[in-house]
């Protein structure tokens, strides 16, 4: 290993410590926190509450209706954290306290994307290790190859999403401007574009969102509470980690173009 690379790797984990202190001093973590647990207690409510109406309800696993919801915690994760991770530092100008000292900014981006991952990555496991203390709890088996095929593809989702987030991030100039396109791109012109694609044209096998739909369809054989389709999991983990890839990528370039 040369001395550059290894220089450039111990500046990336540098960049990573510092940026998860700061991540758990904040707010944002506390708030998704809650939210996580949030989810949880909504869902048991609604077990409780509404699981008497029999078929389809009674036929899912519980574990099933908890990890229905991931992808939307998913989403507010990368929102939270990934969105404002550029474009804040370029908005409050401390990136400039930072970049006059011998620090590339590949391994400024990689360290930062880093602690946004390691954040939400996890919180989105303290959820599925709530989720599966609540349905054992409950009585219901959890079959722990579907568990971690599911929460594989949640935190691959993560990446993908995450790559998004960082490239709105990279591209627009204010951190919650970053935060309100990718929310509204993630949950609402996705889902409705996979519904039209998949209503008139086909499988939309170009959208991250369509290839979520096996994080909870792996949970119980390909059930699917609105009746979606869904692509298989080896083509939704083709299709997350290309999202993973080229938009992880075209933020970096762009973030190491970008001037103040």
């Amino acid at each position: 290993m040369s001395k550059g690379f290894a220089d450039d790797i111990r500046q990336v984990g540098v960049v990573t410590k510092y940026e998860l202190f700061k991540h758990l001093r904040s707010k944002r973590m506390y708030i998704f926190i809650l939210l996580a647990a949030l989810m949880i207690v909504l869902i048991r409510v609604l077990l409780h509450y509404v699981g008497d109406l029999g078929p389809p309800l009674d036929a899912m696993p519980d574990l099933a209706w908890y990890v229905t919801s991931v992808d939307m915690l998913v989403v507010i994760g990368v929102a939270l954290f990934c969105a404002p991770a550029i474009a804040s530092e370029f908005e409050e100008r401390t990136a400039l306290l930072i970049f006059p000292r011998p620090m590339r900014k590949t391994s400024f981006f990689l360290g930062k994307a880093a602690a946004c991952y390691l954040v939400c990555g996890a919180v989105i496991i303290l959820y599925y290790m709530m989720a599966v203390v609540m349905s054992l709890i409950n009585g219901d088996s959890v079959i722990l190859s579907d568990l971690f095929t599911s929460l594989g593809l949640a935190l691959l989702f993560m990446l993908g999403t995450g790559g998004f987030a960082l490239l709105m991030s990279s591209i627009l100039k204010k951190g919650s401007t970053a935060v309100i396109v990718t929310i509204a791109v993630l949950f609402m012109v996705f889902n409705i574009v996979d519904m039209m694609y998949n209503t008139f044209i086909g499988e939309p096998l170009f959208s991250i969102t369509y290839a979520a739909g096996n994080i909870s369809a792996v949970i119980y054989d390909g059930f699917s509470i609105f009746g979606a389709i869904h692509p298989t999991v080896f083509i939704s983990v083709c299709i997350m980690t290309a999202w993973t890839v080229v938009t992880t990528t075209i933020s970096a370039v762009l973030f190491g173009r970008r001037e103040f």
